[in-house]
Formats: structure tokens, C-alpha cells, sequence
């Protein structure tokens, strides 16, 4: 390859490099934001010729008509996630000595104007969950409140077998999750039980003693068993979600998504004085304590009463 060379044998070959060492998830995605954005856009420039101008205008695109239905533009997220991968690869060309590097400092974003408020259930509300859960306790609503009362994301839920439970030491450890990838080139998707999202997820995570109770009326001696199924072989993401949301129908209960479960988990704990933010942190599986407090500082409006009530003393 050369400075002449065209971005789509460019991306290509970055994406051979890249694909043992990502996730396969990872993996995934990068194929599918190379075929569906990058290339459509930048395939037949000359990798020497691209500039933070054209990236620049590059995100305008994305932003005004960047969804492949042609219904519009993309979120900033989105776009983020997109121009993450235009960095990489165009980083592996100028470390193989085929351009200069670009400013990145120069790229500017939309405005971001997503409401980034955090959806969970009341405490009535997840009463009332915890109360239909023991009337229908079995194994899948049993995962349910493994959820609740840990935080743990669906695919890890799902990824979760006997051997990751102690319960001597009342614990749990995250080492897996299930997610079905799509494989663009094949078209067609497939169940990969893999390593969590990040190296912070893989995690151990005690037990309060209650739930351990419950964990044991399912708890088989087979090792490989997962939790959901109690068989060899585990439940996908997307069948459980459907169960969950059928579960919540039936009984009457608010409607939300399952990822919303972890955000009432973390709720609950940031309302608890002395839970610290930076245990709350290494449950959830987050990088850093700042991200914690990024996405969840913010939820507890009752903290934040307590705090200002304390000026009531300077009166």
C-alpha cells in the first residue's frame, strides 16, 4: 500500500489486523460502520488526500442524512462511534508510514441535544416487580432478581452458569456474556458467548444473603450449567428480553426495557448513604468512578434535598 491507495483497501486490510485482537462483538461492528458509512463515503479517496476538512464535512453528512434508510441523521453517539473508526484506521495508515497524521483536535461535533435522563422504577414500582417475582418464582424470574439486586447487564445475565456462583462466599463473578452478532459478509447473525464488554466487567460481586436464598432454590451441581436454562446451553439476549417483557404484561407492571433494571439497581444504591460511589462503581462493572458519577450522579434528587437542607443551619 502506498499514500495512492484507496480507503476501502486501506480499511480492509486495517480490519485483518484488528480482527484478533477485538472482540468479536467489536469485531462486528467495525465491519458494519466500515460497509455501511465509511466506505459509501471515503472508499475511493486516496488515503494521502483525506483532511480534517472532508471529516469535518464527513460529519455534517452524518449528522443531517447519515441513517442508511435515508430517514434522516445520525445521534452524536453514533457519529462518535463512526468517527472513532475513521481515527483507527487512518492512525494504522500513518503508522505504516503511508500518511501524515491528522490534527483530531480540529474535529468539532454537533451539539449534543439528547435527554440523557436516567429511566428506573420507583421504589413502589420495584416493589411491586419484587412482589410479582415471588408469586411466579421460577428460574427465569429468579434472573430477574439477580438483576435487580446486582446490577448486571442482560448478556452477562445470560452468560452466567453455576460455576461463577459461590454460595459459600455468597458471591457471583462475571466472566462471560451472550450477545447474537450480526456477520454483514454472511448476512446472517450467530450466538457468541464470549468475555464481558471491557476488562472492568469481569468482576465478582457479592451476594445480599436474601438472594442468595432464592439463587439456591435453582442452584445445580453441574458446573457447566447456566443459571437461566440450567441446561449446558444458555438463553440469548433477545428471547430473555421477550420473556421479560411478557412477564411485566401479564402482571401489570410498568413497562421498561431491561437495561433499565440495572439503572433501578444503581438508583437504589446511590440512594443509600453510606453505599460508597466507588464500590457502586466496581459492581456495575464501569472503567472509573467518573463515569459512575457521569451517568448516575444526577438520579438521586432526594440526596441532593438532604445536601441543600444542610444550608438551613447557615439561617
Amino acid at each position: 500500500m502506498t499514500g495512492n491507495t484507496q480507503y476501502k483497501t486501506l480499511v480492509n486490510e486495517w480490519l485483518k489486523c484488528k480482527r484478533p485482537m477485538v472482540a468479536a462483538s467489536t469485531y462486528a461492528n467495525f465491519v458494519l460502520i466500515s460497509e455501511n458509512h465509511l466506505v459509501p463515503y471515503f472508499g475511493k479517496r486516496k488515503i494521502s488526500l483525506i483532511t480534517e476538512s472532508e471529516i469535518q464535512h464527513f460529519i455534517l453528512h452524518l449528522h443531517l442524512n447519515g441513517r442508511t434508510d435515508g430517514r434522516g441523521g445520525l445521534k452524536l453517539k453514533t457519529i462518535r462511534d463512526i468517527i472513532l473508526v475513521l481515527r483507527l484506521s487512518l492512525v494504522f495508515a500513518y503508522k505504516e508510514k503511508l500518511t501524515q497524521p491528522l490534527n483530531w483536535e480540529l474535529i468539532e461535533y454537533p451539539k449534543d441535544t439528547t435527554n440523557r435522563k436516567i429511566v428506573s422504577l420507583s421504589k413502589d414500582e420495584e416493589q411491586e416487580l419484587i412482589q410479582s417475582i415471588y408469586l411466579k418464582l421460577n428460574r427465569k424470574t429468579a434472573g430477574i432478581l439477580i438483576a435487580l439486586m446486582t446490577g448486571v447487564r442482560i448478556g452477562e445475565l445470560c452468560g452466567l452458569k453455576m460455576k461463577d456462583i459461590s454460595l459459600a462466599e455468597k458471591t457471583l463473578a462475571v466472566n462471560r456474556t451472550v450477545q447474537r452478532i450480526y456477520n454483514k459478509q454472511k448476512q446472517k447473525s450467530y450466538i457468541n458467548v464470549g468475555l464481558p464488554k471491557t476488562s472492568s466487567s469481569v468482576r465478582t460481586i457479592p451476594l445480599p444473603s436474601l438472594l442468595v436464598n432464592i439463587v439456591r432454590k435453582f442452584y445445580t451441581e453441574n458446573p457447566e450449567h447456566y443459571f437461566l436454562t440450567g441446561k449446558t446451553t444458555p438463553t440469548e439476549p433477545r428471547t430473555y428480553r421477550q420473556f421479560f417483557f411478557r412477564f411485566l404484561k401479564r402482571n401489570n407492571l410498568k413497562q421498561v426495557k431491561f437495561h433499565e433494571i440495572r439503572h433501578t439497581f444503581a438508583v437504589r444504591c446511590i440512594e443509600i448513604p453510606d453505599f460508597d460511589i466507588k464500590s457502586l462503581s466496581e459492581i456495575l462493572g464501569h472503567k472509573n468512578v467518573s463515569f459512575t458519577l457521569n451517568v448516575y450522579g444526577s438520579a438521586n434528587l432526594k440526596q441532593k434535598i438532604r445536601c441543600m437542607n444542610l444550608l438551613n443551619d447557615l439561617l
